[in-house]
């Protein structure tokens, strides 16, 4: 394999540089009989491409806690990742009949020339000692297959678990305990070596060249890396599903249950103890077939005056109550 490197830059590189330096790779430069690999760290959560967003992450705990979340082009379940653990990448020429295990034996027999036995299990996932210390997702397109997963050295399990579980503090100690049962850090079974040595040691031993990326690519790069650093692609363009909101502000009671589509409000109903003097449907009408956004619902309300549709309501609470439904 080949170990794909740039120079140093005066910055900190965040995952959407190396999801489009993963894009990069396979449309520009992978050729035949040729595969890459790199390793990248972050801190933060990482979601699935196919994901909702708010089903995955305990959004009040990552808030409180400057905790940056992330969606990959790539399918699976959320991950958690900090400092202490390392990120890595294989690109490769698209197989017919793809493996996750042809790839990641190469970590395998990497982990066993440091007395290590690292074995695979399922479908994608590294265990030592029958516990998780990797899992790993995957692309295939046109141009190649690639994987890429987490590394699991030293990651703080309890920040983990409290990302992205839900608020419940019962449910969130109850997995806490039963998440220290399933996976392992490596770091205490590794003799002293620190994740640095760990790191050059796993990309010594499985590639044998090197691809250093030129300024000019880098450029390219930091360019492809804004469509993975967007708003639409991290929070708007969600797969479809759900979202219900209730609130008791100036006017009454209000549930309001939005479907969501990519970005879009295909359908919205309005309930709750108020009193409408005009049908909540016309309100239901306005808010329907818009993007979800701040600027498209205020837009929206602006439109209509809705302090006369529904008694004792205030518009600007009325509009502070339809953000909390946004992520931002």
């Amino acid at each position: 394999m080949i170990l794909v490197k740039h120079k140093p830059i005066n910055t900190n590189l965040k995952p959407y540089f190396y999801f489009a330096l993963e894009e990069y790779i396979l449309k520009n430069v992978l050729k035949d009989d040729e595969a890459y690999f790199f390793t990248w760290k972050i801190k933060g959560i990482v979601i699935g491409k196919h994901q909702v967003l708010e089903n995955e992450v305990n959004l009040d705990y990552t808030k409180e806690n400057n905790i940056d979340i992330y969606r990959r082009p790539t399918g699976g379940g959320a991950i958690y990742a900090d400092e202490n653990n390392f990120m890595f990448t294989m690109i490769a020429k698209r197989t017919p009949n793809f493996s996750f295990k042809k790839y990641l034996s190469l970590i395998i027999d990497a982990m066993a020339k440091l007395g290590l036995k690292i074995e695979f299990s399922g479908r994608n996932d590294l265990l030592f000692d029958g516990k998780k210390i990797s899992g790993v997702a995957f692309l295939q397109n046109k141009f190649g297959d690639l994987i890429h997963g987490t590394y699991m050295y030293d990651v703080d399990v309890e920040t983990m678990i409290r990302s992205l579980n839900p608020p419940n503090e019962k449910l969130i100690s109850k997995g806490i305990d039963s998440v220290r049962s399933r996976v392992v850090n490596l770091k205490e079974y590794l003799n002293g070596m620190t994740l640095e040595e760990l790191i050059s040691h796993v990309e010594n031993e499985i590639t044998n060249k090197e691809y250093i990326l030129s300024d000019e690519e880098m450029e390219k790069v930091l360019e492809m890396a804004k469509k993975y650093e967007s708003k639409e692609w991290r929070f708007i363009k969600q797969p479809a599903y759900s979202k219900v909101i209730k609130k008791r502000i100036s006017g009454g009671g209000f549930e309001v249950k939005f479907d969501l589509n990519k970005g879009i409000i295909e359908n919205i109903k309005i309930t709750g103890d108020f009193f409408d003097l005009f049908p909540v449907e016309l309100i239901e009408k306005q808010l329907t077939n818009i993007n979800f956004t701040k600027e498209a619902i205020t837009d929206a309300i602006n439109k209509i005056n809705i302090e006369d549709m529904i008694l004792d309501v205030k518009k600007d609470e009325f509009l502070e109550f339809l953000y909390e439904a946004l992520i931002e």
